[in-house]
Parts: C-alpha cells; sequence; structure tokens
C-alpha cells in the first residue's frame, strides 16, 4: 500500500513538474514574439525614474522658430494641467534659430516634469540635438540620425552668411556651456558632445581589455597608452553595453600602456560630429531603439500614450510670417494703399489694405515679436498719409513721415529683441529689404524718365488732387498741389517724390498765354 503511494505522488510530481515546463515554455515564446512585433510588455527591469503611467508626446516638426516656442510653451502648460507623468518630444528638425532653441531647453529643464526623454524620429540636426540633450534621456527610431549643431547665420535669398571669428565665438561660448552642463546631468563624456558644435576635435571609443570597461579618448590620450588612431578595428555593430565611463571615472595613466585598445573612430578633426541610430546606442547618448508608440509605451511601463501636436492656429501663424509670404502681404497691402489714394474714400482697396496690414502686424504681435509701440508706429504711419492724401495733400511732409513710420513698424515687427546677434541683423536686414522692395519696386526696362521741374503737360484724369497726366507721348503719375485740377486742363511740374509728379495748373493770361 506504502508502495503504491508513492508511486502515485511521483507521477504526479512528475506530470506537474512536465506541465511547469510547457506552460513555460510557451509563455516565453508569447513575450518573446510580443517583443518582436514592439507590443509592450509589463516588466519591472527598468529604472524606477523612468517608470511613467501617463505619458504625453509633443511632437516638434520643421524648423526650430518661435512659434516652436510658443506652441512649446502651450503645450507644456497643458500637460503639467493633466498631471502627466513623463514627456517625450518627438523630434524630427533640420535646426532653427538658436534663440528660440535655448528658450524651449529652458522651458524643458524648468516647467516639463523631471521624467523627459527626446524620441528623435528620424532626425535633429542643430537645434534639433540641443533640445533632445536637454531631456533626462534619448530615444532614437531605426536609422535616425543627429548632431551637426554649429550655429549659423543665413539670410533667406542669400543664403549663408560668414561669420567673424569673433562673433562665432559669441555664438558658441552659449552653447558649450549648455553642453557642458548637459554632459555633466547625463554623465557623457563633455568632449563628445561638444564635437557636436565645435570641430578640429579627434576622438576615438577605447575598451580595457580587463574588464571590458569602455570611455571617449582623443589623439593626446592614444599615443599615452601607445595606440595608432589610423589603424582601426572592424567597426562594431549593435549595442556594446554599459554606458561609456568619463575621464574623471577612468582616468589614464602611462602604466595603462597595453591595457587598452580601440574599437572605432567617433569623429575626425575636420568635420562636425554627426551620429547614427546605431552609433547613438554604442556610445552611450540612446537609452534605446524606439520604433513606434506601443514601443514607446513598452519602454515606459505606460497604461497610456497620449498625443499634444501643433494646434492649426500656431500652422497657420507660421505660414503667415514667412518671407515669401511676408513679401506677398506687403506687396497687396502697398498696392492696394496707392489705389486707395488714387481715388480717395473707403472703398474696396482700402479693406484690403487694412487687411494685409491686420495680418502683417497681427501674426507676429501673437507670438510676442511685435511690441506695442511697433503696432502703434505703424497705425500712426497710416494716419499721417491719410492726412496727406485727405487734408493736406502735395505738402509731402506728412506723407514722408507717415511712409516711414510704416517702413520702420513693420521692419521691426519681423525681428526679435537682440539687434545685436548675427541672427537678428540678418533678420533685419532680409526685413528691410522685403519691405522697401515692397513699397518701391524695381523699374522696368526702358521706363521713361520722370518730367524735370518746369515740364508742361496735361492732366489726363481730374486730379482729385492724385490722378494721371501726360507729357509728350508718356503718362505718369501726378498730384495737385492743393486744388482740383479738371481733366484737359494744363499743368506744369513744380516739383517730384518717387515716382509721382507734383504738379500745379497753368492759368491764361490776359492775352490768352499760359
Amino acid at each position: 500500500m506504502y508502495m503504491r503511494v508513492c508511486a502515485t505522488c511521483a507521477a504526479a510530481v512528475l506530470l506537474v513538474s512536465f506541465a511547469t515546463t510547457v506552460v513555460g515554455a510557451a509563455v516565453d515564446a508569447a513575450v518573446g514574439a510580443a517583443l518582436a512585433i514592439g507590443a509592450p510588455i509589463q516588466s519591472t527591469s527598468i529604472p524606477s525614474e523612468r517608470k511613467a503611467a501617463r505619458v504625453a508626446v509633443l511632437p516638434i516638426t520643421g524648423a526650430i522658430d518661435e512659434v516652436t516656442l510658443w506652441s512649446v510653451d502651450r503645450r507644456l502648460r497643458a500637460v503639467s494641467e493633466g498631471k502627466y507623468d513623463a514627456v517625450v518630444f518627438e523630434i524630427d528638425t533640420p535646426g532653427g534659430e538658436v534663440v528660440a532653441m535655448l528658450d524651449i531647453c529652458l522651458h524643458i529643464k524648468s516647467d516639463a516634469p523631471g521624467n523627459t526623454v527626446a524620441w528623435i524620429k528620424p532626425k535633429a540636426y542643430s537645434a534639433g540635438t540641443f533640445i533632445a540633450l536637454s531631456c533626462r534621456e534619448i530615444v532614437v527610431a531605426p536609422g535616425s540620425v543627429f548632431g551637426d549643431a554649429a550655429p549659423i547665420a543665413v539670410m533667406p535669398g542669400v543664403g549663408l552668411m560668414a561669420m567673424p571669428t569673433t562673433e562665432r565665438a559669441k555664438q558658441e561660448s552659449p552653447l558649450l556651456d549648455q553642453l557642458d552642463a548637459d554632459a555633466a546631468r547625463r554623465g557623457d563624456d563633455t568632449r563628445l558632445l561638444q564635437a557636436f558644435v565645435a570641430v578640429e576635435r579627434e576622438l576615438w571609443l577605447i575598451q580595457r581589455t580587463s574588464d571590458g570597461a569602455r570611455r571617449v579618448a582623443d589623439r593626446a590620450e592614444l599615443e599615452l597608452l601607445g595606440l595608432d588612431g589610423a589603424v582601426l578595428p572592424t567597426r562594431p555593430t549593435g549595442n556594446l553595453g554599459a554606458h561609456p565611463r568619463t575621464p574623471a571615472e577612468l582616468p589614464l595613466t602611462a602604466a595603462d600602456k597595453g591595457a587598452w585598445t580601440i574599437i572605432e573612430l567617433i569623429d575626425t578633426a575636420d568635420r562636425l560630429l554627426v551620429v547614427q541610430s546605431d552609433e547613438a546606442m554604442r556610445w552611450g547618448l540612446a537609452a534605446a531603439e524606439v520604433k513606434d508608440d506601443a514601443a514607446l509605451s513598452a519602454f515606459f511601463l505606460a497604461d497610456s500614450v497620449v498625443r499634444f501636436p501643433e494646434s492649426w492656429t500656431e500652422t497657420l501663424v507660421r505660414f503667415l510670417i514667412s518671407w515669401p509670404v511676408r513679401i506677398l502681404l506687403i506687396a497687396i497691402f502697398i498696392v492696394a494703399l496707392i489705389i486707395e489714394g488714387l481715388h480717395p474714400g473707403i472703398g474696396v482697396a482700402g479693406v484690403i489694405a487694412a487687411a494685409m496690414l491686420v495680418l502683417l502686424v497681427g501674426a507676429p504681435s501673437l507670438l510676442g515679436l511685435a511690441e506695442w509701440w511697433e503696432i502703434l508706429l505703424v497705425v500712426a504711419g497710416i494716419g499721417l498719409i491719410g492726412v496727406e492724401v485727405m487734408l493736406l495733400p502735395g505738402t509731402a511732409i506728412p506723407g514722408i513721415a507717415g511712409a516711414l513710420c510704416v517702413l520702420v513698424g513693420l521692419v521691426a515687427s519681423f525681428t526679435g529683441n537682440d539687434p545685436t546677434s548675427a541672427g537678428e541683423r540678418a533678420a533685419l536686414l532680409t526685413a528691410s529689404t522685403t519691405t522697401i522692395t515692397g513699397n518701391h519696386g524695381a523699374p522696368t526696362r526702358g521706363e521713361p524718365a520722370l518730367p524735370v521741374v518746369g515740364a508742361r503737360g496735361i492732366a489726363d484724369s481730374d486730379l482729385r488732387p492724385s490722378g494721371r497726366a501726360r507729357f509728350g507721348e508718356n503718362f505718369f503719375d501726378a498730384q495737385s498741389t492743393g486744388s482740383y485740377i479738371d481733366r484737359g486742363r494744363a499743368i506744369e511740374v513744380v516739383s517730384r517724390i518717387g515716382s509721382t509728379v507734383i504738379v500745379d495748373e497753368l492759368h491764361a493770361d490776359r492775352d490768352g498765354n499760359t
């Protein structure tokens, strides 16, 4: 009886053991399949400071500008009100404005939750690299790239502008300081991050043969270790494991000669550092490779991932303040204003001019680019032009003053608050060119010269006080000095303003001569 019971127990134990093995294998297979398709896997292996139940994703796409800054600020406030545990900045940008980028980095460090992650998908050049490094961690999409973050000056229609040595140093100084702070916070080698901005830095990734510890080394350190930077092994693939150590953690001495080997070349002295997704993993710049939202959810062990895209109003404002649109709006504004001046009264042309003015000044004012005095200056300029046309025709002083007020107001509304910077000087030059060419188009080849003072002609239309006059076979814009002049009356040029002749009516003497 005893033997029968023992045999039964043994069989039961074997059966349970077999079932456990089968179930365990099935679970392992299911987990492997889930990992393969990027499904979120509930695990406790991630760092506690990364885990987040509710994750907000803020896409940053296109060039970084004042609209991007405004949009990020608005969306971060919404994230704060929604009490999200983590914020992901999904970055796809070619770069952008330095001042806007620095302000965005400040917002990330001061206004966002502590758990911030930059998701580079698929590129984050220049300003995008700084925004990514401002986050606590970086994740990369397969095939993504970032880097090449040296400041440049660009003017629309002209392209790259040369920066003097002093100006470049002024631009690079705050950027290098920020990179130093980011390196200390993230545990990166300062030289690795500075290679995004400064050239003439040769860097290699080396490994200690005894324990596999890795760190970045420059040419002087390679010579200290007796290594030849020109002799490189086969480039590694995939992740190499732990985060590379900093020079402070792994100092090198002459006694280390022969104890280290070169893994790969990081950067040469003739180019800025650009990092591919697999390199970011090997060099410790990225924490993980994240393909889609499902993999992002698994990265945080999140319960929900919510996106906060740019609003349609932000997209519209970016369109309205772009240089091609500004040029078009200024051209329409000037043409409509001229038509309204030639035919006084509040008509369709006046309404169109007012609408263009609202778009020109209103869009920048939404972003804080247009100060109250700039708007007031434009309005005052329009008022002075109205006084010239309606009340004091021919005096010229109110019209000239009004045109100058409009010009200065429009140019100022296009630029930022620091005209000493290279970027703002380029914007100021472009704004001036845009506004002036909008007011004064290039003359047509073969256009007749304006009649000289004293030339006589005929009013081709009623001058009330503006209209058209004929001198010989040519026609010109004309304006009387005061009183209205009927069509067909003889006139004489008394002065010229721009492309307009100022005329006075010729009266016959007692003998009938004019």
